[in-house]
């Protein structure tokens, strides 16, 4: 999978993630892939959860914004989905906003021997998230840097 620079600058991901938030979802991530098929995905979500109607009505805002510059684009397909039950955490206001739910974490090097922690995320503090790891009974800390995936664990 080949992922490269949006083919716009902030501006334009700053006006999609407005016009996203006037209806009530969060625009939580935007990935650009190129190859055979160009595919612009916008992640969605809200509090209470996304619905394939949120979906629908997200991924019309976005065409308004992004037709008129179709001449000026990559041919590319758009795709707007939720992050699902098992949503991953992008970012260190991802991960505040879900202190003290179960996670999956997977790290670029280990922390303590540990290269994969699966529990309760305790704490944010800086650039740094604890977990207590429900497997090893113990307390890790890393640094968002070392994380390569973090995910929520579904509750059902």
């Amino acid at each position: 999978m080949n992922q490269a620079a949006l083919p716009f600058d902030g501006v334009m991901a700053d006006l999609l993630r407005a016009r996203i938030a006037a209806l009530g979802l969060e625009l939580c991530h935007v990935e650009w892939k190129t190859g055979s098929r160009a595919t612009l995905t916008l992640t969605v979500d809200k509090p209470a959860g996304v619905t394939l109607e949120d979906c629908e009505t997200a991924s019309r805002a976005a065409s308004e914004i992004l037709d008129p510059l179709e001449e000026r684009l990559p041919k590319y397909a758009l795709e707007v989905s939720s992050p699902g039950l098992d949503r991953p955490l992008w970012t260190l206001t991802d991960c505040a906003r879900f202190r003290g739910r179960r996670v999956m974490v997977q790290l670029v090097r280990k922390v303590d021997g540990a290269a994969r922690l699966k529990g309760v995320l305790e704490d944010v503090q800086g650039d740094a998230l604890t977990v207590l790891d429900e497997d090893q009974h113990r307390r890790y800390t890393a640094r968002f840097g070392d994380v390569r995936l973090a995910r929520l664990v579904p509750e059902l």
